[in-house]
């Protein structure tokens, strides 16, 4: 493979790519053990990616999330991997326009607030 040249990094080389089965976000990178784990939003799972040889990654297999999810954060430990499945915001109709996720508390527009802690502590009754 001929040296990839990053076009926006100093004092990088790459030294092999991947295209992740034509996956091409990445919301959070873990490596471990030799295994790329990918996850995404647009696509809703995750990917692995065999890294062993950092100049030839091997193919991806890419894990979908339950439906109406995405794999936004993940962490490995010893054998574990941990995976979030969050609700996928941008397929709920209360998101329909980009402008409801960036104009207000995502709870104020799903309609579920929790009250503060110090609004639960007016509501108890006072003692006399």
């Amino acid at each position: 493979m001929t040296d990839l040249v990053p076009d926006y990094a100093r004092n990088i080389r790459l030294i092999g790519q991947s295209d992740q089965g034509g996956r091409s976000d990445v919301v959070q990178l873990v490596v471990h053990r030799g295994f790329a784990y990918i996850g995404q939003f647009m696509p809703e799972g995750f990917s692995i990616v065999d890294v062993r040889d950092p100049h030839r990654p091997g193919p991806a297999v890419f894990i979908p999330a339950p439906p109406s999810t995405w794999n936004n954060h993940l962490q490995t430990h010893d054998d574990l991997l941990f995976l979030v499945h969050a609700k996928n915001l941008f397929v709920d109709p209360a998101f329909a326009d980009e402008h409801a996720y960036y104009g207000r508390a995502v709870g104020d527009t799903l309609a579920v607030s929790t009250p503060s802690h110090s609004a639960r502590l007016e509501r108890r009754p006072r003692r006399l």
